[in-house]
């Protein structure tokens, strides 16, 4: 008889059915036992039931590791796992993976659609015109994008599609990492800087595309966007804690660099007293940058297939611990 698997999703992302992770579950021995989304009672009541755990943006601290009793598996929907308590969740032998795969498309777009709307300044434009303002002579002179180094920080494989898809608009690209493939760098026309201050002074728009861990934790600061040319951009779409916000806010309010796209931030909902909305060199976006009808779909799907896989065959493509 087939072993029987208890699976449990939290925090699920476009609607409260289960239809499509029922689809790939469908003759696997596994029951989704969850039957609110988003009800933190019934979340932690789960805990100690599941042999599986689907979560979403749900912290998974030490407190909730040490109630999964039976859990084998636990998949976060998306990309990083900085809100699961990696440390607890290993102590306890389960196994995590992420989900790496659902929106490469939708965030490498982002990153340079923002890097263009800063380059062209769309955000004086768009905030002149919400003011009643029709002035194009108001905006600082823009720079022709072909005459510009488009930089990267990070190098993994989001940052290599940025860099396909940002080489055509800038007149060169370079990166640095430190874990750098020099030969995907060539095949993609990619300069290779090997020290990050270089890259910084370089750098004319500057795209991160960085892991958030204790040591990447406000990379960016006062030192490094200090760094920067004046005459420089910054985008975040990867995680907002590699950001030092009130560093970032200096930065722009003081002229250190001419302006920033980001859509990510430490604290997320942020209070909209923060200074950084008030400036108009800066475009933020509510970590909208995966969103699209696929990926809604495809996060929920892969997510499933993971756990299917880990479940029955004891190990899945993407684990992280």
């Amino acid at each position: 008889m087939a072993e029987k698997f208890k699976v449990g999703i939290y925090g699920m992302l476009n609607n409260s059915e289960h239809g499509l992770e029922d689809d790939v579950f469908k003759g696997s021995g596994i029951e989704i036992i969850n039957p609110a989304w988003k009800d933190e009672d019934a979340y932690q009541k789960l805990l100690p039931e599941v042999e599986g755990l689907i979560i979403l943006t749900t912290e998974v601290d030490r407190t909730a590791v040490e109630k999964l009793k039976k859990c084998r598996v636990i998949v976060r929907q998306g990309l990083g796992v900085d809100n699961l308590d990696m440390k607890a969740v290993k102590e306890r032998g389960i196994q995590a993976y992420n989900v790496p795969d659902y929106c490469v498309d939708e965030v490498t777009t982002h990153a340079v659609t923002m890097s263009l709307m800063l380059v062209r300044d769309m955000t004086y434009y768009m905030r002149d015109i919400s003011e009643g303002v029709w002035n194009s002579l108001k905006a600082p002179l823009s720079r022709r994008a072909n005459e510009l180094t488009f930089a990267l920080a990070g190098f993994g494989r989001m940052a290599q599609i940025v860099a396909a898809k940002a080489r055509p608009f800038f007149k060169e690209v370079a990166a640095y990492d430190p874990y750098m493939k020099r030969d995907v760098a060539e095949k993609l026309g990619v300069q290779v800087i090997d020290k990050l201050e270089d890259l910084l002074g370089a750098a004319d728009v500057l795209s991160i595309h960085i892991p958030l861990t204790d040591e990447t934790h406000h990379m960016f600061n006062e030192k490094t966007l200090r760094s920067m040319k004046p005459t420089s951009y910054l985008v975040n779409t990867a995680r907002g804690g590699l950001v030092d916000g009130a560093a970032l806010y200096k930065a722009l309010s003081e002229k250190w660099i001419k302006g920033a796209a980001i859509d990510v931030l430490e604290v997320e909902p942020p209070s909209f007293d923060d200074p950084l909305f008030s400036l108009k060199n800066l475009i933020v976006t509510p970590h909208a940058a995966w969103r699209s009808d696929a990926a809604g779909r495809d996060i929920r799907v892969f997510a499933a297939r993971t756990m299917r896989q880990a479940l029955l065959e004891g190990e899945a493509p993407n684990r992280v611990l």
